[in-house]
């Protein structure tokens, strides 16, 4: 009699140290769904906002194991074969818990420490992109320590380069957590110290009346890596994708296929497929654009290497449009992990 093969034993990770929290434990409910229970087991580690690791019965509310599931000392004695780091925003998506899986010499969904690190450093982002060939238009700049948030020499500076409106961010923030749209200089402190809330480290951008155009990518950067059709998020006049608008109002509509011509459709895959490849990715990152209105440029926003996986989002909905479901997609996404593992492992590490 043949014995059933063992399943994986596959470590979906939650919650997190980070203003994220909730988003995260909305993507790790709609992952768990989607898992195929033949091939993997699913194991829950909750991440609490202090930073405790906690467990519970695979079934239960991911909410109710942040609040009262049972302490893990040592996450190795989990006994995970892989981890699916659901994680969103700084000590989850950033490289930091990226590096404590490597430490552990556990295998996990996603890009490594350096990509993950790059990609939430939206100014660390913009410099290696610069370095692209093909060039990847990016919209101007301007970017300062939290320190100098109350100088009039960086105002008059965000005036003259970039003008008005532009985007005050946090430097390393997803969702759009602390990012204000800042319509006259008159403004731009209190955006500043609003964005400074969140990091020590602050960008200003260009605002440019645009598109917002999305793709998803998958795959490990080699020949087999997919592009999904570019997406587009509709949002009523007047508004932009802020964190409510994302996350709370759910006032935008998702148009994919977007409608573009072909050539500019091709364009702009082929850069989110430069820009993966560029920062290291690995796995998947959907990647946004802002397809200028007037001149046609699609400039690069931002590259998102954990991107939302609730039942709203877009990453999962363009991949379906590229012909593979959420659940075929988890399983991909697992095997690119296991691969990516294997492949570090047959380095060497001594002389």
């Amino acid at each position: 009699m043949l014995r059933a093969m063992a399943r994986t034993r596959l470590l979906l990770a939650f919650g997190g140290a980070s203003s994220e929290h909730e988003v995260s434990l909305r993507s790790a409910t709609s992952v768990r769904e989607a898992i195929d229970t033949t091939r993997f087991e699913t194991v829950l580690l909750g991440i609490r906002r202090d930073g405790t690791f906690v467990t519970g019965a695979s079934d239960s509310e991911l909410a109710d194991i942040i609040s009262d599931g049972t302490l893990v000392p040592d996450v190795r004695a989990l006994g995970g074969d892989l981890v699916f780091p659901a994680l969103h925003g700084p000590n989850g998506e950033d490289g930091t818990f990226q590096g404590f899986l490597e430490i552990l010499g556990l295998p996990y969904v996603g890009s490594g420490v350096l990509a993950s690190a790059l990609c939430m450093d939206k100014v660390a982002q913009k410099q290696l992109v610069k370095t692209a060939a093909p060039e990847v238009p990016l919209v101007p700049w301007v970017d300062m320590h939290r320190d100098r948030i109350d100088d009039p020499q960086i105002h008059a500076r965000i005036a003259d380069s970039l003008g008005f409106p532009c985007f005050v961010k946090p430097v390393n923030m997803g969702s759009s957590v602390g990012v204000v749209k800042v319509s006259r200089r008159e403004a731009l402190p209190e955006a500043l110290r609003a964005a400074a809330r969140f990091d020590t480290r602050i960008v200003v951008e260009r605002a440019v009346d645009a598109r917002e155009i999305e793709i998803a990518v998958l795959g490990n950067g080699d020949e087999n890596t997919i592009a999904s059709p570019p997406g587009e998020i509709i949002l009523p006049p007047g508004v932009w994708y802020d964190y409510d608008t994302k996350y709370v109002n759910d006032v935008a509509t998702l148009r994919i296929p977007a409608e573009l011509p072909e050539r500019t459709a091709t364009e702009i895959a082929t850069l989110a497929k430069t820009a993966f490849s560029v920062t290291g990715c690995k796995g998947l990152a959907r990647i946004d654009f802002l397809l200028d209105k007037t001149t046609g440029t699609p400039y690069l926003n931002e590259l998102n290497t954990m991107p939302g996986f609730t039942s709203i989002s877009m990453y999962p909905k363009l991949m379906a449009a590229a012909g593979v479901p959420y659940p075929a997609l988890i399983t991909q996404l697992c095997e690119l992990g296991l691969a990516h593992h294997r492949e570090r492992r047959s380095l060497a590490n001594d002389r």
